[in-house]
């Protein structure tokens, strides 16, 4: 199959081919095979482009996918309404079912926002069960992914109950069961690096799980190939837990290891981080709504390959990625000038430019995503994860051809999506997922929904009364 994007305003994020006024993108076998402009193509389905501009599909860096069916639930919660909401209530409610219909919607939702590659940190493993339905609704969404199989024994460790700072192992029989179930999850469904979906492996945190556990699944994860996501100093309990300085006394940083938050990092650590090629993701969002700090775009631009940027939780915020990034760039450059007002100086240079942003949305977050092998940029040869947006409206009346990555940023939301392809196959067209049956996915995920409210209203709500005693953060 061949397809013609055509007259398109280009942002490649390609160093070396740079951006367009106006080109053409031709597709095969999933393939970008030539960008430029008035490309002599002969016959193949052409996509008028005209009043739009192209770019590489987004990367969200971190998503907890299987919460989806519990959207908009934390909209005014923090870091404690979380983990005694989710972690200690919720997580066992869920059925199979549920992990299917929120990895399924939360697919198809990163698809109709121009996200073509999520990192799904799917950290509520209940059973067996569980994991082979959220690699499901993955597959079915068909979105690309790096499904990060969380190591959590959600029923006996969890932050009511910590042994975090424990030096250590403990529960070896349990690890056991979840390392067997690990590997058949890997075997089953990951056969091969060409496919959309690929395997990760998210260890406990430090905070609630003794170190020899979490170096156990740092083992499990490299012996299996899988590419590691973790949760990293992300509440103010970090002088007790100081992950990247025990990460780095046992040789355990890398380049195969994405670094979520870490706003509560030290001047040392973000030093040990350097020439490690370990990569962070930032979720500015949910980091400023819940007490978790303030998003470390500086420290990872200076100290690591690049930040890239996560959603985290739909339950608290919504998944337009373009939104997110403006308002990352918008408080990283505040965050500069604080240095001016401290001196009654008016700021002069902005250092946080719009293309900066969206790095962080594409080729950052490829990288940190670990497919930046096959997307992440649009070129000759990377895989055809194109999003097209659409700038004919009102809203973007006189928006400016000249510099269309500064009209992506800062003029455009997810409701400019007009057209996703991800390998080539468009999932959307016209402002509508054309790939699967809409109503029935809405369908599914509504009883889903349903199913866990009435869950809710026969166990004290969402979070019971009198709260959980969370133990680390009394310390």
């Amino acid at each position: 199959m061949r397809t013609l994007i055509e007259n398109a305003a280009v942002v490649t994020m390609d160093d070396v081919l740079g951006d367009f006024e106006r080109a053409d993108i031709l597709v095969e076998g999933g393939v970008i095979v030539e960008i430029g402009p008035n490309l002599d193509v002969g016959d193949t389905e052409r996509i008028d482009a005209s009043s739009m501009i192209a770019m590489p599909g987004m990367v969200d860096t971190h998503r907890h996918t299987w919460q989806t069916g519990l959207r908009g639930i934390l909209a005014d919660g923090n870091i404690l309404d979380y983990l005694r909401g989710f972690r200690l209530q919720m997580a066992t409610k869920y059925r199979p079912q549920d992990m299917y219909a929120g990895n399924y919607l939360g697919g198809l939702d990163c698809l109709n926002s121009g996200v073509t590659t999520v990192v799904d940190y799917c950290h509520n493993i209940v059973t067996g069960d569980h994991a082979h339905a959220a690699v499901a609704g993955l597959r079915d969404a068909g979105v690309r992914a790096l499904y990060g199989h969380g190591l959590l024994p959600i029923t006996s460790n969890t932050w009511s109950e910590t042994k975090g700072g424990l030096d250590e192992s403990v529960e070896e029989g349990d690890f056991a069961r979840r390392a067997r179930l690990a590997r058949e999850i890997r075997a089953q469904y990951f056969t091969s690096e060409q496919q959309l979906l690929r395997f990760g492996i998210a260890p406990q945190e430090l905070a609630i799980a003794p170190f020899g556990d979490v170096k156990q699944e740092f083992e499990l994860a490299r012996e299996l190939g899988a590419r590691i996501t973790f949760h990293s100093n992300q509440v103010i309990a970090r002088n007790l837990f100081k992950d990247i300085e025990a990460l780095h006394a046992h040789n355990m940083l890398g380049s195969d290891l994405l670094l979520v938050h870490g706003t509560f990092s030290t001047k040392n650590e973000w030093h040990l981080l350097r020439g490690t090629g370990t990569m962070i993701s930032v979720c500015a969002e949910t980091e400023m709504q819940m007490g978790m700090g303030f998003p470390v775009i500086r420290e990872a631009t200076e100290n690591t390959p690049g930040p890239s940027l996560g959603i985290d939780c739909t339950s608290s915020t919504g998944g337009d990625m373009i939104s997110h990034a403006r308002l990352v760039l918008q408080v990283t450059r505040w965050r500069d000038d604080q240095e001016d007002y401290a001196r009654s100086t008016l700021p002069t240079v902005m250092r946080w430019k719009t293309r900066d942003a969206l790095r962080w949305l594409t080729v950052n977050g490829a990288r940190a995503a670990g497919v930046d092998d096959v997307t992440g940029t649009l070129a000759p040869g990377k895989r055809a994860d194109i999003v097209l947006l659409d700038m004919s409206g009102i809203s973007q009346a006189g928006w400016n051809r000249h510099d269309p990555c500064g009209a992506i940023i800062a003029q455009t939301n997810s409701g400019n999506v007009h057209t996703v392809l991800v390998d080539g196959r468009v999932v959307k067209r016209d402002g509508r997922l054309v790939h699967v049956d809409v109503n029935g996915a809405l369908a599914t995920l509504a009883e889903s929904h349903g199913h866990l409210y009435d869950q809710m209203a026969q166990h004290g709500g969402f979070i019971p009364q009198p709260p959980a005693d969370l133990p680390v953060f009394n310390r």
